[in-house]
């Protein structure tokens, strides 16, 4: 899609000019309409809605931009008992866009394709299939995705609206067929990988969730081992009959942070006084990719209200219960008010990573939920998170349970570094080659030829 205005005469060899930017010469610009099939879905009326039986009906909470339509769990799936007819059945490659019930600035903006295994599915209203005729759809998929495609749509939603005749009149880039497939062949390889890591990202998840059970339940002991460990009954479930439960204001020291006053802006340029907020708290530490900062005379101010690198934070507003470190770069940075930070009394005797550990096990959570006011705006009061019942091996086991939960989070560190890497991959593929900006080599193009002749 075009970025400048290039002169004509600036132009590569074999290239032109098009409404769409630079070209090369063998593509063309055609509308949606022309090279597909574009059909909004139907909404069967409420009494004919089954979450068992009929016909599968594919809703807009049924996939995420950019990716396939979710195959969900049977418990979750919507049916309808009446059939809606065959023009609004879904095929394998269709791609399916949001077209209305969001706001603005989501509609047209949401894209997934459809999957082998839901052929046949209907869709709702809210949803718009292009089923491509004269391209190839993972090439019309990639089409789709492209930052300079959205913004045209954008452009053609009127009052909340993505009109199917309004998205036929979409001009899109359309290169000869074999070169179409042989780039949706490298986009595929990248998104394939993509998901083949979000399966092992979610399998490790999912250990790490049974390990937890395991290990606050038992101990750091082997699997096949639990039934040799003597247990206690205690008010936060069956533990070792050698660990201790305690108030966690027995062992740390609750403090609140402390919001901006009133009035009052962040500085405009980063100061060596940075302030937290619960959404820089990820992944049991700290996202810093949007912090804000005070500036020396709100610092005066708030100064009394930091947490340093050897402290816990919990977040006690609107999202309760996220817990975890500060990065000893941040060692002394300010702390919401939507936010505590808790102070071990005595390190000999509790760790500080295991504190991170249990206050997310499934023992802690529950409590901390329980003990939230249940308003508009849920809150955590700090004498409540004093009364939470903390499990307390001996501080070796506590390393050991700490160790063993840190490996698993490493390894899903390292799956989700790669998965943002095949992201930066793929957007940069998807944008110079779907531009022409780098061109499939014409050998690889060649394969592609030969599978058309077969």
């Amino acid at each position: 899609m075009p970025e400048s205005h290039t002169d004509v005469q600036d132009l590569p060899a074999g290239y032109r000019m098009t409404e769409l930017g630079p070209l090369p010469e063998e593509w063309r610009v055609v509308r949606l309409g022309e090279v597909a099939y574009v059909k909004q879905g139907r909404t069967p009326r409420r009494e004919y809605y089954d979450d068992l039986t009929g016909y599968r009906i594919i809703k807009v909470k049924d996939f995420e931009d950019g990716a396939q339509v979710s195959v969900v769990p049977r418990g979750e799936r919507s049916f309808t008992t009446i059939d809606l007819g065959d023009s609004v059945r879904v095929k394998a490659a269709d791609i399916l866009i949001l077209n209305a019930g969001h706001s603005p600035q989501v509609v047209g903006q949401k894209v997934g394709i459809v999957p082998k295994a839901l052929e046949g599915a209907f869709f709702v209203a809210e949803l718009t299939v292009i089923r491509a005729l004269q391209a190839d759809p993972y090439f019309l998929f990639g089409v789709m995705m492209l930052p300079g495609t959205r913004n045209i749509i954008r452009s053609k939603v009127k009052g909340g609206h993505l009109y199917v005749s309004q998205l036929k009149t979409l001009p899109i880039p359309l290169p000869p067929l074999p070169e179409q497939r042989a780039i949706a062949h490298v986009l595929r390889a990248v998104q394939e990988a993509r998901e083949a890591t979000e399966r092992v990202i979610a399998a490790l998840r999912d250990l790490k969730r049974s390990l937890m059970r395991h290990l606050f339940t038992y101990g750091p002991v082997p699997v096949d081992q639990a039934d040799q460990v003597a247990l206690q009954d205690t008010p936060i479930g069956p533990i070792p009959a050698h660990w201790r439960v305690v108030r966690l204001g027995e062992v740390v020291e609750v403090r609140g942070g402390k919001r901006l006053p009133k009035g009052h802006k962040f500085a405009d340029t980063p100061t060596p006084y940075p302030y937290l907020r619960v959404t820089n708290f990820r992944n049991g530490s700290i996202d810093t990719q949007n912090l804000k900062y005070l500036t020396p005379k709100d610092y005066e101010i708030l100064k009394r209200y930091t947490i340093s690198a050897q402290d816990v934070y919990i977040s006690i507003a609107g999202t309760i219960g996220l817990v975890g470190t500060v990065p000893p770069e941040l060692d002394g940075a300010n702390l919401t008010e939507n936010a505590a930070k808790l102070i071990i009394l005595d390190q000999d005797h509790l760790s500080q990573t295991y504190l991170v550990y249990a206050l997310t096990s499934e023992h802690c959570q529950t409590q901390i939920h329980q003990r939230s006011t249940k308003t508009s705006q849920p809150k955590l009061a700090l004498t409540r998170i004093r009364q939470i019942h903390l499990p307390l091996p001996p501080l070796d086991e506590q390393r050991e349970i700490a160790r063993i939960l840190q490996t698993v989070d490493r390894k899903i560190e390292a799956e989700e570094n790669r998965k943002r890497a095949l992201d930066d991959l793929f957007k940069t593929l998807l944008h110079h080659l779907m531009t022409a900006k780098i061109r499939v080599p014409g050998e690889f193009v060649e394969r592609f030829i030969e599978e058309n002749k077969r």
